[in-house]
């Protein structure tokens, strides 16, 4: 998948996760709707500055919204590692730990 559309699903899946539709997410940046569609489907690359507005409005740093990007695990429904983080990031202490030996347990990896 090309990373410009990958950014954009990226984009796309952490604005669902808020509960965000792309009307309010384009009021935040102070972009229009048509602008913040371009991005998610990967028609356009948005700059610096509003790279780092998304990020604040959607409560990410700049690096998550790049991180693991070029390894295209993404589906057609989603960034499945940005939905498993913010799962994950809701979780306390111990279903926390509960998921990592589940996930441990499924990866075949055992953490030293």
């Amino acid at each position: 998948m090309e990373l410009k559309r990958t950014f954009g699903r990226r984009i796309k899946t952490l604005r669902e996760l808020q509960g965000m539709t792309q009307a309010v997410l384009a009021e935040k940046l102070d972009r229009s709707v048509d602008g913040v569609s371009m991005i998610e489907r990967g028609k356009i690359w948005p700059g610096a500055t509003t790279i780092e507005a998304i990020a604040g409005v959607l409560g990410v740093s700049v690096s998550e919204l790049f991180d693991d990007l070029a390894e295209e695990r993404q589906t057609n429904d989603g960034d499945q590692i940005m939905i498993a983080r913010h799962l994950l990031q809701r979780l306390d202490k111990r279903d926390l730990e509960i998921a990592v030996a589940m996930l441990e347990k499924m990866s075949g990896e055992k953490k030293d």
